[in-house]
């Protein structure tokens, strides 16, 4: 009798500690951070600039730094406003080799701001978004000129200032990759795709010894695009998360 006795109580006991075991699993599972995305974010991002296209012709890589402030819908859809300042070096491809040899220490810079969508998807500690933007850039682009020898004649690379146009259009594109640090804080890596619309910047190359006007077939206008790659945080601002709970820290 004793031996059922103690059958039964190790058997209770051992019950309910599954019971326990299984309601703090549900419990985690269900956890409001892991299943939900704070309302109000602030987003931070330093990266590389690599020039795309026909802006690759003439800018090297540089820096970027951005701001954003994203509100959340719902866990999956959000809207964002962000500013953001690129660089690149000015510097002409060598006409022969194809290399960029010559470069100037005036940056070719912009400054945007813009709007749009996010999509994200959460899962437990990860969270993935994608975004596009639209908006203005600002651009700052100073005179630079730039020397190419060649054999037999010398080639001379310049931005037409008087054919810049002080802003754009502008458009911006990416993915974030993110991981929660904390329940209020994300890291994450980021690469995007930015590029000015309507080419406000030009440029001409011509002879060192010729002093005619510039022909139009050496005349160019192009779109200041570039590929980013950053990383960043992701900081929620108060403790809201999109379905109105609020997040317990304790």
């Amino acid at each position: 009798m004793k031996k059922l006795t103690l059958c039964i109580v190790v058997f209770v006991a051992a019950f309910g500690l599954a019971q326990t075991d299984s309601s703090q699993q549900k419990a985690i599972q269900d956890a409001v951070h892991l299943r939900e995305v704070p309302r109000y974010n602030l987003i931070i991002d330093l990266g590389i600039t690599q020039p795309t296209a026909n802006y690759g012709d003439v800018a090297r890589s540089g820096l970027q730094i951005g701001a954003e402030f994203s509100y959340y819908t719902n866990k999956h859809l959000g809207l964002g406003i962000s500013i953001r300042h690129q660089s690149n070096e000015f510097g002409f491809l060598d006409f022969q080799n194809d290399d960029r040899t010559s470069v100037t220490s005036n940056n070719w810079t912009n400054t945007s701001i813009a709007i749009g969508p996010t999509y994200s998807f959460t899962k437990g500690r990860f969270q993935f978004d994608a975004f596009a933007k639209t908006g203005v850039a600002f651009l700052n682009t100073p005179e630079n000129t730039v020397s190419e020898i060649g054999i037999g004649n010398t080639q001379v690379f310049s931005n037409d200032t008087a054919n810049e146009s002080a802003s754009s259009a502008y458009l911006e594109g990416g993915l974030r990759f993110n991981y929660y640090f904390r329940r209020s804080v994300q890291v994450f890596f980021s690469p995007q795709y930015h590029t000015t619309l309507g080419k406000p910047i030009a440029y001409s190359y011509r002879d060192d010894t010729s002093n005619a006007p510039i022909p139009p077939n050496l005349f160019k206008k192009i779109n200041a695009s570039n590929l980013i790659f950053s990383i960043g945080i992701k900081i929620a601002i108060g403790k809201e998360y999109s379905n109105a709970e609020m997040r317990i820290d304790d």
